[in-house]
């Protein structure tokens, strides 16, 4: 049986954290669910799911699409993509069949790349081995989720057709993306063998989805919103504190000058699986804690406060003033309430 391998690439770091990773989770589900009704896609499809962040893991490998069930996605620091290319192409050896004089081996895999962030890690080695080896027997389609995305490594991937921004993150939005991209795998199925029509994609909404054009500046990344890692003292458990930049213009008798402040957005519970997800490398940027506005609850216990810093550098859940138990170092001390005016002092961010 020749098969057709559908491999789901995707970006499960810090910056996916709370509804984008729930959406994308449901979304798996929702491909899958329609893909079982087609019985082209029961004769043909096979589908694999990869999740990166600092590390790389292969939540499913290749699975006949009756067979398949949806993975649940893990969350971890940092975005690997150089290294998840790289694990993807050995994926593809190990596991694609190829043809030989003798035998016809599978179709022509696709690659959805969907990914929010900036690469954390080295990608040229993998981009110069994916266009030697891979471009030519691999179709790869990558999503930037919003305008975060480094485009500009994307396009170095895939052709510029290929290479698509989901404008508006919302659930009505995102549910027409899982739409469109249920409608391309169901197109391929249909298609396999036929050359003129396997590489062609559905039409997109453009509501929602717009093609890369190399004619315009390339989209930078906005790498700046902070993110921390915290524990709850009681559950011993991580969540995410996402906070997003704000420019403000101060004041300062006759002087004034642009303030950059960071203001709370999101605290996203998270598992135990997120360390095993997180780069090697330790996080080294700061943020002084006086830039930051609003703190956060513990989303694992409700502890009222959220966001309180040990002497050992890291930031935890505590119940409120008084004595309390760092759960990364297990040192007791005891904590009151900061006053306006006191220095601050630098909290190490995650890698995003």
């Amino acid at each position: 049986m020749r098969r057709l391998p559908i491999y789901f690439l995707l970006d499960v770091s810090e910056s996916m954290a709370g509804e984008a990773l729930y959406r994308l989770e449901d979304g798996m589900g929702a491909v899958i669910k329609t893909l079982r009704t087609d019985p082209h896609a029961l004769e043909t499809v096979w589908i694999s799911v990869i999740a990166f962040a600092g590390q790389v893991r292969q939540l499913a490998p290749l699975t006949e699409v009756a067979s398949f069930v949806a993975p649940s996605l893990p969350v971890g620091g940092g975005t690997s993509l150089g290294k998840a290319l790289s694990f993807l192409m050995d994926e593809i050896d190990r596991s694609v069949v190829r043809s030989t004089p003798d035998r016809k081996g599978d179709w022509k895999p696709i690659v959805f790349l969907i990914t929010d962030g900036k690469p954390t890690d080295d990608v040229a080695k993998a981009v110069e081995r994916w266009r030697a080896r891979y471009a030519g027997s691999v179709s790869l389609v990558a999503i930037s989720i919003g305008h975060s995305a480094d485009l500009s490594v994307l396009s170095q991937l895939t052709d510029a057709g290929n290479v698509l921004t989901l404008e508006e993150n919302t659930d009505a939005n995102f549910a027409k993306f899982i739409q469109w991209v249920t409608q391309s795998v169901q197109a391929r199925s249909r298609s396999v063998g036929d050359i003129t029509k396997e590489e062609k994609l559905p039409e997109l909404d453009k509501s929602i989805l717009t093609r890369l054009n190399l004619d315009k500046p390339l989209d930078r990344v906005d790498d700046s919103n902070a993110f921390f890692v915290s524990k709850c003292q009681k559950t011993q458990l991580p969540y995410l504190v996402k906070f997003e930049p704000r420019s403000a213009r101060v004041n300062a008798g006759q002087a004034s000058f642009d303030s950059l402040a960071y203001v709370l957005v999101g605290c996203y519970p998270v598992k135990n699986t997120y360390f095993e997800m997180s780069a090697d490398q330790p996080n080294v940027a700061t943020v002084d804690s006086n830039q930051l506005h609003g703190f956060p609850s513990c989303p694992h216990c409700g502890n009222p406060v959220g966001f309180a810093m040990c002497d050992c550098g890291n930031t935890f859940c505590i119940s409120g003033p008084g004595q309390q138990t760092c759960p990364w170092c297990r040192q007791t001390a005891q904590f009151s309430r900061g006053q306006e005016g006191d220095p601050g002092v630098d909290l190490t961010r995650a890698r995003g």
